[in-house]
């Protein structure tokens, strides 16, 4: 009977341990933060680009139509390899490519810690004049 225990028990172990291994991917957050009723235009410079999992993420230096603040903006965009599957490759944006792109602010606009305002990539007009993701700047998906 004790070896069973112990058996049972290290099984046990092992269920907690696996399943709390999993949680930081529970922790994954929707796009529920940002307005994708209202798509901002920004026209101005790559100052950073990551392509990584689970978002890449740009950084772009411009002025924002309407009476959005002109300056920095965080663009947060799918996983890299969703990225592929839309057009985009690894050396689309560089640092210094002058860009026009079409975001969903944040719902409840606030100042990233960098200083930057948060958006959601929706399309790029890149600095060779092609275009990947909407560009018409037109809410909806």
């Amino acid at each position: 009977m004790t070896r069973y225990i112990h058996y049972v028990t290290r099984i046990l172990i092992l269920l907690i341990t696996t399943g709390l291994a999993s949680l930081p991917v529970l922790a994954h957050h929707s796009t529920a933060a940002f307005d994708e009723t209202t798509v901002i235009k920004i026209v101005g410079t790559i100052k950073q680009f990551r392509w990584i999992n689970p978002h890449s993420s740009f950084k772009i230096e411009g002025d924002a139509d309407g009476d959005h603040p002109d300056g920095l903006w965080t663009v947060e965009m799918t996983a890299a390899n969703a990225l592929l599957r839309q057009g985009w490759k690894r050396t689309s944006i560089k640092e210094g490519d002058k860009v026009t792109v079409f975001v969903n602010p944040l719902r409840n606009v606030i100042t990233l810690n960098d200083g930057s305002q948060g958006c959601l990539y929706v399309g790029i007009i890149l600095q060779d004049g092609s275009t990947l993701g909407r560009v018409d700047g037109k809410p909806g998906r």
